[in-house]
């Protein structure tokens, strides 16, 4: 436990000669959807609405009233993986289900509307139904019935425990009450710590955990690399006091609560070689040593860093200022100063580096 708290509290020695914000913004990019899969999953969505609205237009049991897109998608929280898919939460909603109705039939109807749509047979979760683009995308269908007049927030449909309590409206505009130049930081954070879950195929906490992790407790930093380290090391702290991490809105569940002991800990030891490899490529001397480090844990999409010796670069510009200000140094026909003895002497001048 001592050997812990030292670990914990052990203090950061930061290199910018190592710094690979850079190498971070550019695996966000590769981490988007590309325009050609957006333009997809928004035909698919249109056929899954149109769909919806054609197979319940003459059904007086219910009043079917639109869809509204959710989760990760909504948030641009969402990742494309190393395999190149992706999903869609999208929510639909009926203002009026007969009191006879159950949850679990409702979503039987729905499961028949959308039945056909793709060459792959939806499957039917406990909380929605999945219509698989096979290879390339999945579009997750929760149910809901919201009544204004008689609701004070949207009833989920569960297949097993009737209808529940669920938010998805609160939890983005909860989401997006951030500041505005904090947003995009946190978005990215957020998407490296989905793409750190992907790359190692494990059973870690959810995205949304993830994003409640990230809204909680994330310090902003002008470099993405030193601000996902403090978040880990955060993390770290938070389920070694408690594993409960409760929705911020309505229902208020413990959306860790479904992971066993077993993928518990691994999550705590995967986390502890993240928060070390992370520390050492921070404090590194070498970009291109750094980038493996974090390769370790993001994978390969993470670009590698540049190959060189920050001591003897340092050495050299040192050894180049003092030529420099003794009039030793020379200038080379490609413009370059260096301590060479070749090329055309340099005058003396105080201002160097200055």
């Amino acid at each position: 436990m001592i050997i812990h708290q030292l670990t914990k509290n052990e203090h950061l020695k930061i290199n910018d000669m190592a710094n690979c914000n850079k190498l971070f913004l550019d695996y966000n990019n590769k981490l988007k959807l590309t325009s050609s899969k957006i333009k997809r999953m928004k035909t698919a969505r249109e056929n899954i609405k149109t769909k919806i609205t054609e197979y319940f237009k003459d059904k007086s049991k219910y009043s079917f009233t639109g869809t509204w897109i959710q989760g990760s998608y909504k948030m641009d929280t969402i990742i494309r993986t190393d395999d190149d898919t992706c999903d869609m939460d999208l929510g639909v909603y009926f203002k009026m289900v007969d009191s006879e109705v159950t949850a679990a039939t409702v979503m039987d109807q729905v499961f028949k509307a959308v039945e056909d749509i793709t060459t792959t047979t939806p499957s039917k979760k406990s909380k929605c139904i999945r219509v698989v683009y096979k290879g390339d995308f999945h579009i997750d269908i929760p149910v809901y019935h919201y009544n204004t007049n008689e609701h004070s927030h949207p009833r989920l449909a569960t297949r097993y425990n009737g209808w529940e309590e669920s938010d998805p409206k609160d939890f983005y505009d909860w989401f997006n009450n951030q500041s505005s130049d904090d947003l995009p930081q946190l978005k990215r954070i957020i998407k490296y710590l989905k793409a750190w879950s992907d790359n190692k195929k494990g059973k870690f906490p959810s995205g949304l955990a993830f994003s409640i992790w990230a809204v909680s407790l994330l310090n902003i930093n002008e470099r993405d690399d030193i601000a996902l380290y403090e978040l880990l090391k955060k993390i770290r702290d938070d389920i070694s006091y408690s594993w409960s991490l409760k929705m911020p809105v309505t229902p208020f569940d413990d959306v860790c609560k479904k992971l066993t002991y077993e993928q518990k800990s691994n999550f705590k030891d995967a986390l502890e070689a993240f928060i070390k490899d992370a520390k050492d490529a921070i404090e590194s001397k070498n970009q291109l040593a750094a980038s493996t480090l974090w390769q370790n844990h993001l994978g390969n999409r993470f670009p590698e860093g540049a190959d060189e010796d920050t001591d003897a670069k340092e050495a050299d510009l040192k050894t180049i200022s003092e030529k420099v200000l003794s009039s030793t140094a020379y200038t080379q026909s490609s413009g370059a100063i260096t301590s060479q003895t070749t090329g055309v002497k340099n005058k003396r001048h105080t201002s160097y580096g200055g």
